[in-house]
């Protein structure tokens, strides 16, 4: 999209802020009765759309942002779960007990066509483009922001990335990378890019890694103070 970067630049300071700001309101000021979702799950949402109002509104007054627009996918780990909110094909996969599996579904032209029975995975992977995405921040006034909860459990590795390591490297070669260097992250991370870089480097990498090393049970407490930090 037209000024991708000015996109997701906003994309993150927004999300960023709302999470922040809502954190300390979640018990008091948040009812997930009706929608089944948890508190966090529900701030998740509420941060992305706020981004994609943002975003927007940028590109309407400024001819030169006109039509820009980002994927994105965030987490939110609390009491031994996972609130995942996306929009677009940047994926979250996790990899726990060696095996690796994609956790998010890409809002893309490939996997709607998959879903209403066009093709099968092996057609469509050889006959549509696999970087047309259905869904995306900012390109439009409104936006649906799917939102999937996992339970977690200690040892499991959370990788969150862009396409331009998915549509790169294969799965079996991701989960290889995470396997072999669990106990160092940041070396996983870079080799995951270097990957990517080799095989072609058409496109943005981004690699986001975090390792479930305790139980999460209760961890409001801790999150609050990982937000001071920014």
């Amino acid at each position: 999209y037209n000024a991708g970067e000015v996109a997701s630049g906003i994309s993150l300071a927004t999300v960023q802020d709302v999470v922040a700001r809502g954190w300390s309101k979640l018990k008091s000021s948040y009812n997930n009765d009706e929608s089944g979702y948890s508190p966090e799950s529900l701030l998740l949402r509420e941060a992305i759309e706020t981004a994609h109002n943002t975003i927007f509104q940028v590109a309407e007054a400024q001819p030169q942002y006109k039509g820009m627009g980002t994927t994105i996918v965030a987490c939110i780990l609390h009491d031994d779960r996972m609130s995942i909110a996306y929009v677009g094909d940047s994926r979250l996969y996790r990899l726990r007990g060696g095996k690796l599996d994609q956790i998010t579904r890409d809002h893309s032209l490939l996997e709607e066509l998959i879903a209403r029975g066009h093709y099968t995975r092996e057609e469509a992977n050889k006959l549509v483009r696999k970087n047309i995405v259905t869904r995306a921040l900012g390109t439009e006034e409104g936006v649906v922001v799917d939102i999937i909860e996992e339970p977690i459990e200690q040892g499991d590795i959370i990788l969150l990335c862009s396409d331009g390591l998915n549509d790169l490297i294969p799965d079996q070669t991701i989960a290889l990378t995470l396997s072999q260097f669990a106990d160092n992250l940041e070396a996983a991370a870079g080799k995951l890019v270097d990957q990517a870089n080799e095989a072609g480097g058409r496109d943005n990498v981004s690699v986001v890694l975090a390792r479930i090393d305790e139980p999460l049970t209760g961890s409001r407490h801790w999150f609050g103070r990982l937000l001071e930090w920014f």
